[in-house]
């Protein structure tokens, strides 16, 4: 395994017993029934009854469950040890039929041979690729011919601001950061002591998916983020943040679905 992808797979196994646990990520509602995935991809995907599904970094699977729900066949992958564990406890405990692989997604050609209907991702997983060609062509390798990638994901240009709507990184970045000592996005009391990361920009992202032969249906951009990025961002009635300002003049999520012809 890549040398950085081993110290990001020691990192989420540190953080999954801290996600599993914590208020934030839901449980509890995910085992009484009461979890729901986010209006924006269930809109977006449509119904997946009867569809074999791959979810791309899973993390302990509580998407992947939800869809299966829905009546998709899901096969998750992950690169934590711990979460793939904790995955299939709670595919276990929620009766649900699905299947998880634990894997560098950069290593799953060597131990899935299949395709499906369906590749989905999202929120949170662009930061984690090495190479996004390469992940492109993965992502091409698993969709079936007339098959379906999608991805909802934090816009890139959100990366560019603090919680004062200031600039405070640049949009275009290369190569790996390191990030140590670190406290988790989740459970602040979580330090984590290394972490690397790669910055995408929509260009990158787009380009690599159609290099792999993938035609994109769409790419929609949204002024509204799926979790509370800042201390001081707000929460509407329907579950979106926003800076205080209210203002939705900045995209702050993305999407996009492509075809594979």
């Amino acid at each position: 395994m890549n040398k950085d992808h081993e110290i990001n797979r020691i990192n989420w196994n540190k953080r999954t017993e801290a996600h599993f646990k914590h208020p934030d990520y839901k449980v509890k509602q995910f085992l009484d029934g009461t979890f729901k995935l986010h209006p924006l991809e269930l809109e977006e995907m449509g119904d997946v009854s009867g569809k074999s599904l791959l979810h791309l970094q899973c993390h302990f699977g509580m998407d992947s469950l939800a869809w299966s729900r829905l009546g998709a066949h899901v096969t998750g992958i992950d690169i934590s040890d711990d979460s793939i564990k904790r995955a299939n406890e709670l595919k276990d405990k929620a009766e649900l039929d699905a299947r998880f692989i634990r894997t560098d997604i950069f290593d799953l050609p060597d131990v899935l041979d299949e395709q499906f209907d369906i590749v989905y991702t999202s929120y949170g997983v662009l930061w984690w690729i090495s190479d996004i060609k390469r992940w492109a062509e993965i992502v091409a390798r698993y969709v079936k011919p007339g098959g379906i990638f999608y991805i909802a994901e934090t816009h890139p240009f959100l990366d560019m601001l603090d919680q004062d709507k200031k600039f405070i990184e640049p949009y275009f970045h290369s190569g790996a950061e390191h990030y140590p000592n670190e406290p988790d996005y989740c459970d602040k009391d979580l330090i984590l002591e290394d972490e690397v990361g790669w910055r995408w920009s929509l260009g990158d992202v787009v380009t690599s998916l159609v290099q792999a032969g993938m035609t994109i249906e769409y790419l929609h951009e949204f002024p509204f983020c799926v979790y509370d990025r800042w201390p001081n961002f707000i929460k509407d009635d329907d579950g979106w943040y926003f800076y205080p300002d209210g203002k939705k003049d900045i995209p702050m999520t993305f999407s996009i679905r492509a075809i594979k012809m």
